[in-house]
């Protein structure tokens, strides 16, 4: 599989109505996936979950997710966005986890499948309209936000340094609508599929071989036969035989072998795709 990795303060913006559900971007793991004006649609279907990860996996940054939640958590209800495995499972992990009737922020490290769980009370208002739910995930911590509002601080059970997918699962029959993703400040990016880009702080040092060589050949050999024969004859009539004969020959002959030999070839070899190739086999149906 191919695969680009991109370094340092990455960024990147999906918008559903320029890309709408692209799989080179996205993998459908069950469920119904549709697009609707500009939305991405999540919904179990015929199956139990409908589920969906991110090809491209990132390590650190800050993730906000314009999610629309159809319903207040209600009985039954198992819904789930933001940094998580399938192949690892409760591991190196941050997400937003609605259980039920309850609304959480829940992070897990690396050792144990333990939890760091903050409850966070579900206001009415987020409840069928678009909202923002960031995830910001640090070497050692992580912050939860909904609207721009921290609500969670995690600093026990943070994800290690690792790349880790988005995923997103709706339990429930009902429309899930994913209306924007955006990272910003992305430590690493590895793209799955070399189609999406990101900007990066890192550039490659040109290796500009100072191989300018102007040869300009000291054969500049002015030969000093100025000759100026002003021979004496310079009889008082002075007659204009003064014949300087200044031989144009001076004959300058700057060899147009100046060489400049523009070879500057900046050979500034980008060869910057480390193949990071991202072999989770996300064969594992999550447990949460």
């Amino acid at each position: 599989m191919d695969n680009v990795q991109i370094s340092d303060s990455g960024h990147l913006f999906y918008d559903p109505y320029i890309y709408g559900y692209d799989d080179n971007f996205f993998k459908t793991i069950s469920g119904s996936i549709t697009v609707t004006n500009g939305k991405i649609r999540v919904n179990s279907g015929t199956d139990s979950l409908g589920r969906v990860n991110s090809i491209d996996m990132f390590m650190f940054g800050e993730l906000t997710y314009g999610v629309t939640i159809p319903t207040a958590p209600t009985a039954g209800d198992n819904r789930v966005w933001g940094f998580f495995s399938r192949a690892i499972q409760n591991r190196n992990a941050a997400y937003f986890y609605i259980s039920g009737t309850n609304f959480y922020a829940r992070s897990y490290g690396d050792t144990s499948s333990t939890s760091e769980s903050t409850t966070i009370e579900w206001d009415s208002a987020w409840t069928a309209t678009p909202i923002d739910y960031k995830i910001v995930w640090r070497i050692e911590r992580v912050d939860f936000y909904v609207n721009n509002i921290k609500l969670a601080t995690h600093t026990t059970k943070v994800p290690a340094q690792m790349l880790m997918p988005m995923y997103f699962s709706n339990g429930a029959n009902d429309n899930m609508d994913i209306n924007f993703i955006r990272i910003r400040d992305a430590r690493k990016v590895s793209h799955g599929k070399a189609i999406f880009w990101v900007s990066t702080s890192s550039s490659p040092s040109p290796s500009i071989s100072p191989s300018i060589s102007p040869s300009v050949s000291p054969s500049a050999s002015i030969s000093p036969s100025l000759s100026p024969s002003i021979s004496p004859s310079l009889s008082p009539s002075l007659s204009p035989s003064i014949s300087p004969s200044i031989s144009p020959s001076i004959s300058p002959s700057v060899s147009p072998s100046a060489s400049i030999s523009p070879s500057l070839s900046p050979s500034i070899s980008p060869s910057l795709s480390p193949s990071l190739s991202p072999s989770i086999s996300p064969s594992i149906s999550p447990s949460v």
